[in-house]
């Protein structure tokens, strides 16, 4: 069976450090998190999915394991009659902490002679 390949929007390093809503819960289950593994990182200053450190050009460590945390999903479908429809849904996603990444380093490009 063939795995689907999601195409992820480009996202600047700006974008990827905004959040469009807040969650009390949330940010008390990674808060929680951060005590448990002993560093002092924050919800929403220091907590983001892998997409988001990556496109702060930052890389999860091989062998991280991440928080789960439940968001809230907006999107907009049309139906067959061009009727545009808002709905929401639950999904459950991974976050990682900043003790977690590291920058990625920049390689020099190999010139063949």
């Amino acid at each position: 069976m063939k795995r689907r390949e999601k195409k992820q929007p480009e996202m600047t390093a700006a974008e990827a450090q905004s959040f469009d809503r807040f969650s009390l819960v949330n940010a008390a289950i990674l808060e929680e998190a951060s005590a448990l593994k002993g560093c002092t990182c924050h919800a929403y200053e220091d907590w983001f999915t892998y997409n988001r450190w990556a496109a702060q050009n930052q890389q999860v460590q091989r062998g991280e394991h991440g928080t789960k945390i439940s968001v809230i999903v907006h999107k907009q479908t049309t139906n067959d009659q061009g009727e545009v429809k808002d709905i929401s849904f639950g999904r459950s996603v991974t976050v990682f902490c900043r003790c977690q990444v590291k920058p990625v380093e920049q390689r020099a490009e190999v010139q063949h002679a």
